[in-house]
């Protein structure tokens, strides 16, 4: 199994492809949004707590499994118009 990853370098991932979808259809992204189902654990790595946050392992759940999270991020350009 992979390590799972942290909270910024999954971020980054989502919005790197994000970006690369809108910009191979010729169409210049101001904002995205996207809203994300996470599974969110603590643990500490180099002697310092980690915020892990991952998309969910699994497609289907059993009743055992704690339902994942969801987390909404908006990015968009600075400024106003």
């Amino acid at each position: 199994m992979t390590e799972r990853r942290e909270l910024a370098d999954m971020l980054v991932d989502v919005a790197d492809g994000a970006l690369a979808s809108a910009s191979a259809t010729g169409i210049r992204a101001t904002s995205v949004e996207v809203s994300l189902p996470v599974e969110v654990a603590l643990q500490m790595r180099a002697g310092a707590l980690a915020v892990i946050a991952e998309l969910p392992r699994f497609v289907f759940r059993s009743s055992f499994d704690a339902p994942p999270g969801r987390l909404k991020v908006i990015w968009s350009e600075g400024g106003t118009s």
